[in-house]
């Protein structure tokens, strides 16, 4: 009974990564047609991003302290409505602003995805084998962002409408979480106690430096790869959707390979150098990228950005998790959420805009500057009592 239940729980958390990812990744090798459909410019399509990606900033908070005053399923099976409907609407948008309104319903919808499945995880899983989950769901999330761009660009090679029927996946998920138990352990905290441990969580300067870490992370991935990519692929090499979509899409699936092999790396690195050894590779990888001067030459490029997201992202998010205590755990995850989508909705608009001044090649360019700020945090002071808390996580089992 509890190999089935655990199996249910890796089901449900995977499935929950994998919408996560959809929102965004499927529409990616698309933009060039939506920006056709709608009559905009290529350089404008970033705000279809942006509208999914925004509302996050103002519902993550209040979700996470739902989440974790009235339970993980309460705040879910709404969430997973809202997002497939939100995004089954966007097909029959006449207009642009009705398509960026139909996004934005979407994403509220989407807001509870990041922070409820690290919570999950967290509740569920404890010491190494939390390491282990965080590492296979990151590379649930690879593997998503690298099938979602390649099927939501295929998609949209039939028809600029047909992605949007990749949010009605999550009506299954509905089905499963009304079967399991999750957790609920804030319920009978009193609120201002609650309160008043969750802002002494905040603001523990471990936890701010894992904070800083995933803000610059989602800049990092968000600008260069997810926003300057397509319009690179397609001005200089014109690149089809389907080609933009499995090149990124090969990102991903290296994202996933560095994420299974992280607990093993860890037995035989520090946490230091694992995260240095990820800035690396998003330094180098940009450079790649923007340079590149053939379309194929993008591939090994996208690559070696793809092994940095592996490394940094779970090991990020263990570190993270083991700071909160379980009545706090969903708004601590939230908090984090809430940097990630600040991150994202920052890195599309500002490298949107450096790619609409000077171009994508220049704008991909200055992604090494959140590679060197990351790097910074990487190498300072906090980080040897981050190792010795990844070392309690981890138990010695990982």
């Amino acid at each position: 009974m509890r190999h089935s239940h655990n199996t249910a729980m890796r089901i449900l958390v995977s499935g929950i990564t994998l919408l996560a990812t959809m929102g965004i990744s499927s529409l990616l090798p698309a933009l060039p047609l939506l920006a056709e459909r709608f009559g905009i410019p290529l350089e404008g399509t970033w705000r279809i991003i942006v509208a999914f990606a925004l509302p996050g900033l103002v519902c993550m908070p209040v979700l996470g302290v739902l989440a974790d005053r009235v339970g993980r399923k309460r705040v879910l099976m709404p969430s997973l409505a809202l997002f497939s409907l939100g995004g089954v609407a966007c097909m029959f948008a006449q207009t642009y602003p009705q398509l960026l309104f139909f996004r934005l319903v979407q994403g509220v919808g989407g807001s509870a995805f990041g922070l409820l499945y690290m919570t999950i995880i967290a509740d569920t899983w404890q010491g190494g084998e939390r390491l282990r989950m965080m590492s296979r769901n990151a590379a649930v999330l690879g593997l998503g962002t690298a099938v979602s761009p390649a099927l939501g660009g295929a998609l949209a090679s039939l028809d600029w409408r047909l992605p949007f029927l990749l949010p009605l996946s999550a009506l299954p998920l509905m089905l499963l979480a009304r079967r399991l138990p999750l957790l609920n352990p804030g319920l009978a905290i009193p609120f201002l106690a609650y309160a008043k441990s969750w802002i002494s969580c905040a603001r523990d300067k471990q936890t701010i430096v894992l904070l800083s870490l995933t803000l610059l992370t989602f800049v990092m991935l968000s600008g260069p790869l997810i926003t300057c990519f397509p319009i690179l692929a397609e001005q200089k090499f014109k690149a089809s959707p389907l080609q933009s979509g499995l090149i990124l899409g090969a990102a991903s699936l290296a994202s996933g390979l560095a994420a299974t092999l992280l607990p093993r790396l860890y037995r035989a690195c520090s946490t230091r150098a694992l995260l240095l050894a990820a800035m690396a590779l998003y330094s180098v990888g940009v450079i790649c990228i923007a340079w590149a001067p053939a379309l194929w030459l993008l591939l090994p490029s996208v690559l070696l950005y793809g092994l940095a997201q592996g490394l940094n992202i779970p090991l990020v998010s263990t570190l993270l998790a083991g700071q909160a205590r379980d009545g706090q755990r969903a708004s601590l995850m939230a908090l984090n959420g809430i940097l990630l989508r600040l991150g994202q909705n920052i890195g599309t608009a500002l490298f949107g805009t450096l790619s609409g001044c000077f171009g994508p090649v220049w704008a991909i360019s200055a992604g090494v500057i959140p590679a060197l700020l990351m790097a910074v945090l990487a190498a300072g002071a906090a980080l040897p009592a981050l190792s010795r808390s990844m070392r309690e996580n981890v138990g010695g089992e990982a």
